[in-house]
């Protein structure tokens, strides 16, 4: 599966117990599918954009800090974790249906999911 990182900032509506929250990140696409990585102060959250569900969270360690100090380190870093989606997708026995199911939960939940949208995050 072909994994890209897309370099622009998103904010990215997350479906949480009380609704939705818009979070920025960055996409990572990996084949088909489309996850995004948002930055936390103790993890980076890896969500389904079509769903706004959460697939993990990756703690940050001081290795993780340390090879994320750049902008540009941390988009190499978000290709790693398209590694990483990758085998979980191709250890799932059909991950379309439980993306369908996620969708169901979100929507049930918070109902229709709100627009993507590029945001402009400062160097640092």
């Amino acid at each position: 599966m072909e994994i890209t990182v897309n370099e622009q900032a998103q904010l990215f509506p997350l479906a949480f117990n009380d609704g939705w929250k818009q979070m920025a990140g960055h996409e990572i696409k990996v084949g088909e599918y489309r996850f995004c990585a948002i930055p936390r102060d103790e993890y980076i959250n890896i969500s389904e954009v079509t769903t706004g569900m959460k697939f993990f969270d990756i703690p940050v360690d001081l290795t993780t800090y340390l090879i994320t100090s750049t902008r540009e380190d941390t988009i190499k870093y978000f290709y790693q974790v398209g590694e990483r989606i990758v085998k979980i997708i191709t250890t799932q026995l059909d991950f379309n249906k439980t993306l369908e199911q996620m969708k169901e939960k979100s929507l049930e939940t918070c109902g229709e999911m709100p627009a993507i949208e590029n945001v402009e995050v400062g160097e640092g």
